[in-house]
């Protein structure tokens, strides 16, 4: 079954309805109910039901919906991490990639911030998110199969990147700053870091209010801020240097960000590159299988048949 008939399949449909009305009454019974639950539940349920036509988005926009819920339920399933590990990555980070006076880069970035760097660092961070989705958009719009590849490999990467806060659980620059590389603080609060000084510039909450509903303070090892924008590079490479170039400028610019703003160590952004490209591989494989035709027998003679 190919994707369009399966998402014009009623048990698809009811199945996304069922996963819709579920994760409701998930957040509800767990006290976590917001607004944005509601209007992305309603909207998954609407596009399942509304019609052929808004029913192609379905099988393509289904895993940011799950992606969104998966990451938004880590608080139920983080008794399952392991050890949290505070000093592993900022000691190798200063052995490994050691900045000016033998120290480790988001250490000395955090002395010597910059309203311009701030301001477009605090940008990036900002964007890289909504980067994907104005890809997927565009994508869709011009009923190019990267739609379906780009979402599914965002579902991916995402799924890589819980699976190893719970393997490998991991504080990050910002934490050691404020708590030191001792035992871990389970009650340490998430912190925008550096992100504070781009909302104080322009007078504002994103960030505070984006990190404030983060489940994950040890959630550092990979990076998947850097993961998506280099993923979408490796979507578009295809269409030239401007791309290349655009979205390449992009990923590097939210690497940087990802050190400067204390939330990721050098390490943390290279794990997110090799996640990225290891969702990136494994989709098009999967893509690539799926419309693999099909040898076809043409029976030639009675008692015999040739395959073409």
């Amino acid at each position: 079954m190919t994707s369009r008939s399966l998402a014009k399949s009623p048990a698809f449909t009811w199945l996304v309805t069922l996963l819709g009305v579920g994760h409701l009454m998930l957040v509800t019974a767990t006290g976590r109910l917001r607004w944005d639950h509601v209007v992305a539940d309603v909207l998954l349920v609407g596009v399942a039901w509304a019609g052929p036509r808004t029913r192609r988005f379905l099988f393509g926009g289904f895993p940011l919906w799950l992606t969104g819920m998966l990451m938004d339920s880590q608080g139920l399933w983080l008794f399952l991490r392991g050890g949290i590990h505070t000093g592993d990555l900022w000691d190798w980070e200063r052995q490994w990639f050691p900045a000016p006076g033998g120290v480790n880069w988001p250490l000395w970035w955090s002395t010597r911030s910059h309203a311009v760097l701030d301001l477009l660092c605090g940008f990036a961070y900002a964007a890289y998110l909504y980067e994907v989705f104005l890809m997927a958009i565009f994508f869709f719009v011009k009923k190019d199969a990267r739609f379906e590849k780009l979402c599914w490999a965002f579902l991916l990467v995402n799924a890589l990147g819980m699976v190893t806060y719970l393997l490998y659980p991991a504080a990050p620059p910002w934490y050691i700053l404020q708590y030191g590389p001792g035992p871990a603080n389970l009650a340490a609060l998430p912190s925008p870091a550096g992100t504070a000084r781009f909302d104080a510039l322009l007078g504002i909450n994103y960030f505070a209010g984006f990190y404030a509903r983060n489940p994950n303070v040890f959630g550092a090892m990979p990076s998947l801020h850097a993961s998506y924008p280099f993923m979408v590079m490796l979507f578009v490479w295809r269409d030239g240097p401007k791309w290349r170039l655009g979205t390449g400028a992009f990923a590097l610019l939210v690497g940087f960000s990802a050190v400067y703003l204390t939330h990721h160590y050098i390490l943390d952004v290279l794990a997110g590159l090799v996640f990225a490209l290891a969702a990136f591989l494994a989709v098009e494989l999967a893509f690539s299988r799926k419309s693999a035709p099909m040898p076809v027998t043409l029976p030639l003679t009675p008692g015999g048949d040739t395959r073409a």
